[in-house]
């Protein structure tokens, strides 16, 4: 199996946007019991910010996962080197339906860890929303161990 990351075209990135945007809005919304409309105005607030430059932000890596061997693009993937302190961060990572359940997403991360790892990044971290206990698990499989726990209850 193998992959490669490819830098998103301007085209590719507003389309990622018009993804992302929503579906982070969702996540807020869902996870910490935030009105939607909020939660987008945030997710909005947030993109750009971390993105004044677009996919040439500083320090943000925006790329299609594109799959070799099916000759196509199978997903997203967004992280961010804070070069200062030697960590890297994933915000996104995205397999499309119609690839997940291959092993992509294990590949993909391990791929990425020795790629962050050779550069003298010395630490990866992400955030894994309470309601996808499907990431949650293959993260544990790779290795990730909770750093910290927010719990929150409707009342």
């Amino acid at each position: 199996m193998k992959t490669t990351l490819l830098k998103m075209t301007e085209e590719e990135f507003d389309q990622y946007m018009n993804f992302i945007i929503p579906d982070y809005a969702n996540d807020l919304s869902a996870n910490y019991m935030m009105p939607l409309e909020k939660a987008m105005a945030e997710s909005k607030d947030l993109m750009l910010k971390l993105f004044p430059n677009k996919q040439n932000s500083d320090g943000q890596f925006v790329s299609n996962i594109y799959s070799v061997e099916e000759e196509k693009t199978i997903g997203m993937l967004w992280y961010h080197i804070q070069a200062e302190t030697n960590d890297a961060f994933i915000y996104h990572i995205y397999i499309k339906e119609d690839s997940r359940q291959k092993g992509y997403g294990s590949y993909v991360l391990q791929d990425l860890e020795d790629t962050l790892n050779n550069a003298g990044i010395t630490s990866l971290g992400l955030n894994v929303f309470g309601n996808n206990p499907n990431a949650f698990r293959l993260y544990e499989k790779l290795g990730y161990k909770p750093a910290s726990t927010f719990m929150k209850k409707s009342i």
